[in-house]
């Protein structure tokens, strides 16, 4: 019986054992995941924040007006696939593109020449704080896709995990049940063997007294 308490416990902290490891992966990764989002997030704000300065201090000339539209637009679409539960990276990556073309493109000499006038900020150093920070977005949304796609496979290992322990509980209770069996057979077989024992000797003892 000790055996069969020790193969019950064996058995039980193994499944324990592996659930806290199963579910301390996937912990992992979902909290990576929010921490990319939120870093993501945040630099999304600064590229805001530089394009409302950006807006608002800028009187339009020639096609500036339409920069400030289209950035707007592809601004607000960038956001709103961002905040989605699950990235797509051809949308993300295709907004992005398109911010940083629009950007680049807007960026003449004349663009330089009023940026000096009205903000007094160096252009060059703006132009690079934009590229930079819609980098930075890039960066922590390929993060994100990547925690992603490793989820649903951690999800899976632990299934299959899952599927193992069962299958292997099964055998080993299958067995525990055998020995089960087998103990209870030896002791009638026992019981068996000492009554039988004892029927000569309580016959001797009736002779012996007639």
């Amino acid at each position: 019986m000790s055996n069969t308490n020790t193969n019950l416990q064996t058995q039980t902290s193994s499944v324990i054992h592996n659930d806290t490891v199963s579910s301390c992966s996937t912990s992992k990764v979902q909290e990576k995941t929010q921490l990319s989002r939120s870093r993501c997030m945040y630099s999304l704000r600064e590229v805001k924040s530089l394009f409302k300065f950006l807006s608002e201090t800028l009187q339009d000339f020639g096609t500036m007006h339409i920069f400030k539209r289209t950035f707007s637009q592809n601004l607000d679409l960038l956001e709103q696939h961002l905040t989605k539960d699950i990235l797509s990276q051809i949308d993300c990556t295709t907004t992005l593109t398109n911010l940083r073309t629009k950007f680049e493109n807007a960026f003449n000499s004349e663009f330089k020449v009023r940026m000096q006038k009205y903000t007094r900020l160096d252009a060059q150093s703006f132009k690079d704080a934009m590229i930079c920070t819609v980098d930075s977005i890039q960066k922590y949304m390929l993060e994100i896709i990547l925690h992603q796609q490793q989820t649903p496979h951690l999800l899976k290992q632990n299934k299959l995990m899952q599927t193992q322990e069962d299958h292997s509980n099964q055998i080993q209770a299958l067995n525990i049940d055998s020995l089960k069996v087998d103990l209870v057979v030896k002791q009638h077989t026992c019981s068996e063997i000492d009554d039988s024992n004892s029927k000569p000797a309580s016959s001797k003892s009736i002779k012996e007294c007639s």
